[in-house]
């Protein structure tokens, strides 16, 4: 996985009063947490937009006054009406622990069913994933290079070595769609072998 750095400066003054001060300076209120501790800290709405309005998933390492914390995004708030990012909490890990976030899915082939007329319907943008950091990759990539017309691929479809997919076994994440055309060229077949 990206790791993504930042500085945080720890505070000490709560509520929602400080938070509301807090978001006027550019600053998003933060906690980091692990094992019942927490960290409140504040870190720069326009360094951590980088962080937050991507596609990617990163690993989030952040120096608090020199403490290095490496994280990865739990939660977030935003604003209902100017998606501003309103507060931050932050999941600390230690690199011999398993950690479950969730990454982005990429299909990637050409379906024989596509090429039939199919279409490809997509039902997963990301999926949960468990694992070491050092084992997690950027992206799951999903191969859909042999599926044909009314075929599908579900979570349990998956294997992969060092991670393992935390989502619900039947969850789909694909499907190749009949379409009209598809399905009048099936019933135009079926009438000749009939007549035959």
């Amino acid at each position: 996985m990206k790791v993504f750095e930042i500085k945080g400066t720890k505070r000490d003054n709560l509520g929602t009063k400080f938070a509301k001060m807090t978001r006027k300076e550019g600053l998003v209120p933060c906690v980091a947490y692990c094992c019942g501790k927490h960290i409140d800290f504040t870190v720069s709405q326009k360094e951590i937009n980088g962080a937050i309005f991507t596609p990617e998933v990163y690993i989030v390492k952040i120096n608090l006054d020199g403490e290095i914390l490496n994280t990865v995004i739990k939660d977030m708030q935003f604003h209902p009406v100017t998606d501003e990012v309103m507060h931050i909490d932050f999941y600390i890990f230690n690199d011999d622990q398993e950690i479950t976030v969730k990454l982005p899915v990429v299909f990637e082939g050409h379906a024989p069913g596509v090429k039939a007329g199919g279409k490809l319907k997509t039902a997963a943008r990301k999926l949960k994933v468990t694992g070491k950091v050092a084992n997690l990759p950027e992206r799951i990539v999903v191969s859909i290079a042999e599926l044909e017309l009314e075929q599908q691929i579900k979570v349990h479809d998956l294997s992969f070595d060092n991670y393992r997919i935390s989502d619900p076994q039947d969850m789909l994440l694909c499907r190749i769609a009949a379409t009209r055309a598809t399905q009048q060229a099936a019933a135009t077949d079926d009438g000749k072998k009939k007549k035959k």
